[in-house]
């Protein structure tokens, strides 16, 4: 049995696999305990990279303290 590649499950977790790809990746997935926990890895991966740049965004707002326009009005 072939495995599926990172780019090609990300293809596929993303909507970007042909129709027919993606019901022959589906299909491998419910056999292959391989590619479906590089899946769920790649799932993870992508819920920290946004809960990092959520982390960031209000480190970002916290950092620069109030609006500019709400100082002024003082």
């Amino acid at each position: 049995m072939s495995h599926y590649t990172k780019e090609e499950l990300d293809s596929y977790r993303n909507a970007r696999m042909s129709v027919l790809g993606r019901i022959s990746c589906s299909v491998h997935l419910r056999e292959c305990a391989s590619c479906k926990k590089l899946l769920e890895e790649l799932e993870d991966d992508e819920k920290l990279i946004k809960d990092l740049r959520s982390s960031v965004q209000i480190y970002r707002e916290l950092s620069a303290g109030p609006a500019k326009s709400e100082s002024s009005h003082a």
